[in-house]
């Protein structure tokens, strides 16, 4: 059987996986010591997102950024010195950005578990299949918001991931991204006592990349019947309950 955790798990502690993303992400664009100047800084990196976003990397330009932003074309040239530094910092820029918003999700998960009974956390466990519906539930809520409330980030995302298939610069820090996002899965599913938590948090990143991809090309049409049902069977098989009933 797994190794449980400690009771008195701190679910605000920093996994190494997300010390090591936070210790990747490192601007390359001239440093700003003003208030005002940061917030133009920020101004232009989050134009820079919504280009990519709407028109891949291919609409990133100087003249578009500036026009996007709503700022002087020389104050693009002024913080960053190229396009490709403009477009790395857009993306330690998100990466930042994800991060913050996925550990918001881990928290809650990890907040219903430090207020579940020890035994309902191991392997065939009391209630164990109620606790699984009740993760399924919230899941499948912060997915349903992913896809349908932030396309503008997911495709944002989707352009970063492939970008850092031609970048070595922005490979690592996707690396960083993934491996963090995996390690919070992999941290929730040992507390589980799963068999295989480096295995199924896997999976289950694979599986949302898929869905979130699927409802990219769906143009937000999410079902959120579908969706539910879908979580609750992923969910399922990964805790051993393959008959969860979504709620």
């Amino acid at each position: 059987m797994g190794q449980l955790q400690n009771p008195a798990f701190q679910a605000n502690s920093e996994l190494p996986e997300n010390r090591l993303l936070r210790q990747s992400i490192r601007y390359r664009g001239r440093k700003t010591l003003r208030v005002k100047s940061e917030l133009r800084r920020l101004k232009i990196l989050e134009a820079t997102l919504r280009i990519a976003a709407r028109d891949g990397l291919r609409g990133i330009k100087h003249r578009a950024v500036a026009r996007e932003a709503k700022v002087p074309l020389a104050a693009t040239t002024y913080y960053f010195r190229d396009i490709h530094e403009l477009i790395s910092d857009s993306f330690m820029l998100f990466a930042e950005k994800a991060r913050d918003n996925l550990d918001g999700f881990y928290d809650t998960i990890n907040l219903v578990l430090d207020t579940s009974p020890a035994e309902t956390l191991r392997r065939n466990g009391p209630q164990r299949k109620e606790l699984a519906a009740r993760l399924s539930v919230i899941s499948t809520a912060y997915l349903h918001e992913q896809f349908t409330k932030r396309r503008q980030q997911m495709l944002a995302e989707q352009v970063f991931l492939m970008e850092a298939l031609r970048d070595d610069r922005l490979a690592g820090l996707a690396r960083s991204y993934r491996e963090a996002w995996t390690a919070g899965l992999r941290q929730i599913l040992k507390r589980l006592d799963s068999p295989s938590p480096e295995r199924d948090a896997t999976l289950l990143v694979n599986v949302t990349l898929g869905m979130g991809y699927d409802s990219l090309l769906n143009d937000q049409r999410v079902d959120y019947a579908a969706l539910s049902e879908t979580v609750a069977r992923v969910i399922g098989l990964a805790l051993g309950e393959q008959e969860i009933v979504p709620v």
